[in-house]
């Protein structure tokens, strides 16, 4: 599995926790994350700065 907070791998064996993330119009899904805690991805919002 695939950690949904730092889009790591979760190692066979490696403690978890296990999320229900209801959805509105939908099932939901079970999400889930290391138990102990990770440092979230980090995610970019605006360009790198290679713009002229």
């Amino acid at each position: 599995m695939i950690c949904a907070r730092c889009n790591k791998l979760i190692e066979p064996g490696e403690k978890a926790e296990t999320i229900t993330n209801p959805g509105a119009t939908a099932a939901g899904a079970d999400i889930e994350i290391h138990a102990d805690p990770c440092d979230p991805a980090r995610q970019q919002t605006t360009p790198d700065g290679r713009w002229p």
